[in-house]
């Protein structure tokens, strides 16, 4: 019996590219045995490698366990190996097992088994809160003065309260950091501030929150761009243009240097209101000052071109996303599935066929499904321009790609294609 599941257990890993050192220890788990020393992975880099190449939940958590040999592993060197706990609790968190990332994470509390700082705890905050686990994340906080001798720090308020945002518990978010100077002992920072900031704006109480702005400068709390851009986000939200300027006004008057985000919501204030040449200006001061533009920034200046009608405006500011640097120094923004839809339906729209089949191949070559009646359309066009072969790969490129319930859709739609 253990042979046999030693047997099957290599079979299907031997695709996945793992040593045979790791199936040997999968061998020895299959049959009820713990795997040798010799068939741990005995590297960060090959643990590394083994976790990504595996796909077992069960089997992932057993390779991280594996590495509590290795030499420092908690301690010595922590910060450098982050990564593991990361890449861990993400890929057992998607297949949704919190029950695994339970298992691995709180031992490492209980054991005593890591360094005794504030960044660690911030780091499990922050590793349950990734899996969804938000009453994991407020025990790990709740351990702080246990562990430290001390209350926590801004640092891990923010953390905590940046949990429950990301996962839209918004209302305990609020009850946090009101509560914080008299129940957790913690004064809130600008981190904290900023989290609360951004909450009250998504909830869309920009009245509290603009008081909030008020309360950190009484406090001797300086907001940063951070706390301005909050707001910012808020009013484009609520079209309360300006409100909008005024926050503009302040954060020149405040001497602070406009980012990423202050940019992109100025250029989509302008492709709302119609003046997407206006907001490719900005872009090209957003080049000039050393801030490099984002995939929000190009998708909102070619959905606003595409919107007035231009769309060879918006394949032009398409081409240079793909040339220009950016943030990481790499050669060009790499388009997501909404720009390639937004370009192919408005080059369809214009008959400018040739121009759609270039970028719908390069969709279809980045495995993006496109909506079946924009490439219905787009063939239909090719046919009518006697572009047979280029229609029928088109069609067999949507055959590879169309996947689950679109199946049976595609497979009608393709019997009414006039190919």
């Amino acid at each position: 019996m253990a042979a046999a599941a030693c047997s099957s257990v290599l079979v299907r890993r031997r695709s996945s590219g793992l040593s045979s050192i790791l199936r040997s220890a999968f061998c020895a788990l299959a049959a009820g045995t713990e795997p040798p020393a010799s068939a741990r992975p005995d590297t960060i880099p090959a643990l590394k490698r083994a976790i990504l190449s595996e796909s077992d939940p069960d089997r992932i958590a057993d390779l991280f366990q594996s590495a509590a040999h290795l030499r420092g592993f908690y301690h010595r060197g922590f910060y450098h190996r982050r990564p593991i706990f990361s890449l861990t609790v993400n890929k057992l968190a998607r297949a949704n097992r919190p029950d695994l990332v339970d298992r691995l994470l709180s031992p490492i509390l209980s054991d005593g088994k890591f360094p005794k700082r504030e960044g660690f705890i911030i780091l499990l905050i922050s590793l349950y809160s990734s899996a969804g686990m938000m009453d994991h994340a407020a025990a790990a906080f709740n351990r702080i003065p246990q562990v430290l001798g001390r209350s926590g720090s801004d640092k891990s308020l923010c953390a905590l309260l940046f949990g429950y945002s990301r996962n839209r518990q918004f209302d305990l978010v609020i009850e946090t950091f009101n509560g914080a100077p008299k129940q957790l002992d913690v004064v809130p920072g600008i981190g904290s501030y900023n989290v609360f900031l951004q909450t009250l704006c998504q909830k869309n109480d920009l009245e509290t929150a603009r008081n909030a702005i008020d309360e950190m400068a009484e406090k001797g709390i300086t907001p940063d761009i951070i706390s301005f851009n909050a707001l910012l986000s808020g009013y484009l939200k609520n079209g309360e243009d300006d409100r909008f300027d005024e926050i503009l006004k302040q954060i020149s008057s405040a001497g602070l240097e406009p980012n990423i985000v202050t940019y992109n919501c100025r250029i989509s204030k302008f492709c709302r209101d119609s003046e997407t040449f206006k907001a490719e200006e900005l872009l090209d001061v957003m080049v000039s000052k050393g801030i490099h533009p984002n995939l929000k920034t190009f998708s909102t200046i070619i959905s606003g071109y595409s919107a007035e009608g231009n769309v060879n405006a918006a394949l032009k500011v398409y081409k240079r996303m793909k040339t220009m640097k950016s943030r990481n120094k790499s050669e060009g923004v790499p388009p997501n599935a909404d720009i390639y839809v937004v370009l192919v339906r408005g080059l369809v729209e214009k008959g400018e066929f040739g121009e759609a089949l270039g970028i719908c191949q390069e969709c279809l070559n980045n495995k993006y499904e496109l909506p079946f009646e924009v490439v219905k359309a787009l063939i239909d066009g090719l046919v009518k321009n006697s572009r047979i072969d280029e229609a029928k790969d088109v069609v067999a490129k949507m055959r590879t790609i169309v996947k689950g319930f679109d199946i049976d859709a595609w497979n009608k739609l393709e019997g009414e294609l006039s190919l």
